[in-house]
């Protein structure tokens, strides 16, 4: 759809505000990951945790004139954690790099866990402070596009009275 310039300006800073609101979450849960899974920049490129921060994200969603919301994305592991698991792993093939091993793979018997959840994504827009922003940015914009649909409205009004364009 096409936006008149007045929509164009309101559409540029909803867009600003979801992102600003977007990093400012974003930012509170990589801080809350790497503290709580105890994260220290270690240089370990087998560390099966740095894919969770990589695929930690939150962004904004905009739609054809506002703002619709924040999407949060993390990967499987990363849920798994918050929510934790209870069940039965199954059976699997281990695969077995170091030298030392004289055979590559060995099978992993299949075992009942008990994984806690760790609640790594408990209200992290309101804690981050994302919420009080939006609340506050987005009031403003939004009276700003209810005033100038108003001001159209009666630019429109009166150029109906007048009867000329």
């Amino acid at each position: 759809m096409a936006r008149n310039a007045e929509q164009q300006k309101i559409f540029n800073k909803e867009r600003y505000i979801g992102r600003k609101a977007a990093k400012m979450a974003q930012d509170y849960v990589l801080q809350l990951l790497k503290q709580k899974l105890h994260i220290r920049n270690q240089g370990d490129p087998k560390n099966d945790i740095k894919p969770i921060l990589e695929a930690t994200k939150v962004k904004a969603k905009m739609g054809d004139f506002r703002l619709l919301g924040l999407n949060f994305t993390s990967s499987k592991i990363g849920f798994i954690q918050h929510f934790g698991f209870t069940g039965t792993r199954g059976a699997s093939t281990v695969i077995l790099e170091a030298e030392r091993y004289h055979k590559n793979a060995t099978q992993r018997d299949s075992s009942s866990v008990n994984l806690p959840s760790k609640d790594f994504y408990e209200n992290i827009y309101q804690k981050s402070g994302a919420i009080d922003y939006l609340v506050k940015a987005l009031a403003e914009t939004r009276i700003d596009a209810v005033k100038a649909t108003v001001n159209s409205l009666v630019v429109q009004l009166n150029t109906q009275d007048d009867g000329r364009k």
